[in-house]
């Protein structure tokens, strides 16, 4: 139900009820008035009667807008909501959704590195995160459940990536909260500049032949389990190599 339309149907009910409210204190006084004649009988019909008027109107008034309009609202709010997001993703992202990845190598807090080449042929999660940056905490929790229920996979790749960080205080950031995935600093923002011009958190999945197929910027929970099962999609195409054990 449109705003407009809720707005006449409550402008109609107001009406009603109005012109109830109106019969219902003249009877009340007409009542009062004609106590103690046959007309009373009238008087006290109509007033009963006008405030079952008034309350019909509340109730359908109420079940309009609880039921109905309400839902619809919601549903406008959750679609301008979706149309923001995007529009801030779009204005904010160098490389967007089928472009390829760009090729980079990061130094990971366990001293391994990071190859974007290397990696081409796996599914690839890269998140970006700052340690002030209250979304990125909420949501790296989240990042660490995928890890370690996909760490198994020799085809899943994951690096969590510190913008504007050192070793440090990437280092101490994963240790204190407890973080086990693969991390890395960006603190001259060269590898984050090639992906977006600004804000964090920031996700994106790259598949098996190099491209970017999924983007999200900011952290919105009820996304997770659409990004969960992304990636176990794309896993699942691929063969794990058979001199390749599985991780415990």
């Amino acid at each position: 139900m449109s705003i407009p339309t809720y707005n006449s149907i409550l402008f109609a009910l107001q009406i009603g009820a109005f012109v109830a409210i109106c019969v219902m204190i003249v009877s009340f006084f007409g009542m009062i008035i004609q106590w103690t004649t046959p007309r009373r009988g009238r008087h006290v019909l109509r007033l009963l009667l006008s405030l079952g008027i008034i309350a019909g109107c509340i109730v359908v008034q109420q079940s309009i807008f609880w039921g109905m309009f309400m839902p619809t609202l919601r549903e406008q709010q959750l679609a301008e909501q979706a149309a923001g997001r995007e529009k801030q993703l779009d204005e904010s992202s160098v490389l967007k959704v089928g472009d390829p990845a760009p090729e980079f190598t990061l130094t990971m807090t366990d001293v391994k590195e990071f190859s974007m080449s290397e990696a081409r042929g796996d599914v690839v999660l890269i998140n970006f995160f700052a340690t002030w940056c209250g979304p990125c905490r909420m949501e790296l929790p989240h990042i660490q459940q995928i890890w370690e229920s996909r760490k198994g996979n020799p085809r899943f790749r994951l690096l969590v990536i510190g913008r504007e960080e050192t070793m440090e205080t990437v280092k101490l950031f994963c240790e204190e909260n407890g973080f086990t995935f693969p991390a890395a600093p960006d603190p001259d923002r060269v590898v984050y500049s090639m992906f977006a011009h600004d804000l964090i958190p920031r996700t994106l999945v790259i598949s098996p032949e190099g491209k970017i197929i999924f983007s999200q910027v900011g952290f919105y929970e009820p996304d997770v389990p659409k990004l969960e099962a992304l990636l176990d999609e794309q896993l699942a195409g691929l063969p794990v190599p058979k001199d390749e054990p599985i991780a415990e």
